[in-house]
């Protein structure tokens, strides 16, 4: 029998001097949904959706994401302080898109967040080989372009899965890295 897609992914694991950990899993959640909720509002215009989430939508989903079987959210944390968090997101058909990585702090240092992306490819990569790994960029936000500027995804034109994600292909990119086998 083969294993569920996600066993591949550990509860927690290091990069450089920040910790990653399953959510909701975590301590001090109250203080991580505060912050999560905070700064997915900020920047909720650089996502398909425009509505303010309130604080107990925001711990609702976070607290139920280890029910929900094609998620992985990892929240970091820079010296025992939350400073955002990154996921992985099962659209089947062997496709992993990267997840809603979202900074709360500058903590860590500048290059975190693309060791954080770095080292979730090089997993899947490693532990899913057949997997294509999936990004989504809305074309406007020209920060999470140049965040995936070193790697070589490729535009993805397959109509069905922008639709399936509920996605304008006018104003968001879906790019591939295709499987290596």
């Amino acid at each position: 029998m083969q294993n569920h897609w996600s066993s591949s992914f550990p509860q927690n694991f290091d990069v450089n001097e920040s910790s990653l950990y399953q959510i909701p899993n975590i301590n001090n959640f109250d203080q991580f949904v505060f912050l999560a909720n905070k700064f997915r509002n900020l920047f909720r215009n650089n996502f398909s959706y425009n509505t303010p989430f309130s604080y107990e939508e925001s711990y609702s989903f976070l607290s139920a994401l280890n029910k929900d079987t094609s998620r992985i959210w990892y929240a970091i944390s820079y010296k025992e302080k939350w400073i955002g968090h990154f996921g992985v997101k099962y659209l089947g058909d062997k496709n992993i898109l990267l997840d809603n990585a979202l900074r709360f702090s500058p903590k860590g240092g500048k290059p975190l967040f693309t060791d954080i992306k770095n080292a979730l490819i090089s997993h899947i990569r490693l532990h899913l080989p057949d997997y294509n790994i999936l990004i989504v960029i809305k074309k406007s936000n020209t920060l999470s372009l140049n965040f995936h500027a070193d790697v070589d995804f490729k535009n993805y034109s397959e109509i069905s899965l922008y639709n399936k994600l509920e996605l304008d292909p006018t104003h968001f990119s879906i790019m591939i890295l295709e499987k290596l086998i």
